[in-house]
């Protein structure tokens, strides 16, 4: 059996914060490339490069690369996509999106520093991991946690609920130090002893209680051939547990109220063929909460932006439960945004490297989606009646190879519309 932290806690591999070099302020501000009236200071250039490394190994191309873009955010500067709401709204997401993951900026913060793992720590971690648990496990039906959590359970009592309960909720485990995923919720395992019950211990997957069973010695690799590992599961442990108990301080914070029949209502009626919705749904109240005191609501029409412009989400759009935990997922990061405006971030260099890093990205994309992708969509129509859908493989690489020939002429295009005023790249 496996719980897991249902958060978007630990996906997204674009939004990772990558090293750049530093310099000091003044070569920071030097200007390495100008484009008409783009420029690209040293900083940027550094933050850039090692962004594109990834996807280059030859540092000529990774140049080329660079300035290539700069003549499409040229055409950007010259046509004000700083004015348009769509682009706006993607980089708005996609930051508060950034703030609120493990890894993000405000994890790095305030979070990473507190969980440093020390010698001594794993070292005593090696020596508990030398034991097994014999664990029976119920996890309980009902709904009504709290009571549950105040519930007290002897050895008899515990023994008479096992014989009550259904198949499906009773298992038997073994577990060993840090005892993921249960480690997480409780700590009540680290001192444990034959006989002892666990809990009740509430989870993001319900409520259990355990009674060790037995405790037996368990084959115990030399420490330098697991310390790796250890040190994994302890991290993961560690960081599972801080993100529950946040997502838990976030609810208490926001009280959020959910409309039940409104969210079915909302998933009854999207169309997963056409990608939207059949009837009006911007009026539907589906949530209402608490923030700086104040009671908001979230709306149909709220969520239909969330799911527009939301960088990554999980679930059906046709299941209630999916869809809850989308609206939980935006209060999340509503709330972890917010906390991260204490912080000042808009002073912090390295969040604005990757602000601005992230809002060209979103320039580039919109230049080929309306300026690049019009111009072969004629073609594309050319190439199914050609294949007759019959290749897929085939039409994928023609239409490829016409998207790289549209982007070198639009490139070419620019070069003769923007002058190259700087370029001290090396």
């Amino acid at each position: 059996m496996k719980l897991i932290i249902k958060t978007a806690a630990y996906l997204l591999l674009l939004f990772l914060y990558s090293c750049s070099h530093r310099s000091s302020k003044k070569e920071d501000h030097k200007v390495v490339l100008q484009v008409g009236t783009y420029t690209l200071l040293q900083d940027e250039y550094y933050y850039l490069k090692e962004k594109l490394k990834r996807n280059h190994q030859d540092s000529i191309q990774l140049l080329e690369e660079i300035r290539d873009q700069a003549y499409l955010l040229a055409f950007a500067n010259e046509h004000r996509y700083d004015t348009i709401n769509e682009l706006n709204k993607r980089l708005d997401y996609a930051l508060k999106f950034y703030i609120a993951q493990v890894d993000g900026y405000l994890w790095n913060k305030k979070v990473k520093p507190k969980l440093q793992l020390t010698d001594s720590l794993l070292q005593t971690a090696y020596k508990k991991s030398a034991f097994l648990y014999q664990i029976d496990l119920i996890k309980f039906s009902d709904k009504d946690t709290s009571t549950l959590q105040k519930s007290m359970f002897n050895q008899n009592q515990f023994n008479n609920l096992k014989k009550i309960t259904p198949k499906g909720q009773f298992h038997q485990i073994t577990l060993t130090y840090p005892f993921l995923p249960y480690g997480v919720f409780t700590t009540q395992l680290d001192q444990a002893k034959i006989n002892d019950i666990i809990g009740p211990f509430e989870t993001d997957e319900g409520v259990y209680v355990m009674m060790v069973k037995n405790i037996v010695p368990a084959p115990l690799q030399p420490y330098k051939d697991i310390e790796q590992k250890l040190r994994q599961a302890i991290t993961i442990r560690m960081t599972n547990k801080y993100v529950y108990e946040s997502v838990k301080h976030i609810q208490a914070e926001t009280k959020p109220k959910f409309y039940d029949q409104a969210i079915t209502d909302l998933c009854r009626h999207y169309d997963q063929k056409e990608k939207k919705w059949s009837s009006k749904v911007d009026s539907m109240l589906l949530m209402e909460y608490t923030f700086h005191g104040n009671t908001k609501q979230f709306k149909g029409k709220d969520f239909k932006e969330f799911i527009q412009y939301q960088p990554m989400f999980f679930g059906s759009l046709q299941n209630t439960e999916d869809v809850k935990k989308m609206i939980n997922t935006h209060l999340i990061s509503l709330f972890l945004y917010d906390e991260a405006q204490k912080l000042s971030p808009e002073n912090d260099s390295e969040y604005l490297l990757f602000k601005g890093w992230l809002r060209n990205r979103f320039y580039i994309n919109y230049f080929r989606e309306h300026v690049i992708l019009p111009h072969i969509q004629p073609q594309q129509k050319a190439v199914q009646s050609n294949f007759k859908m019959q290749n897929d493989s085939l039409q994928q690489q023609f239409l490829i190879k016409k998207e790289k020939e549209e982007y070198r002429q639009q490139i070419d295009r620019l070069k003769t519309n923007y002058k190259l005023v700087v370029d001290k790249m090396t």
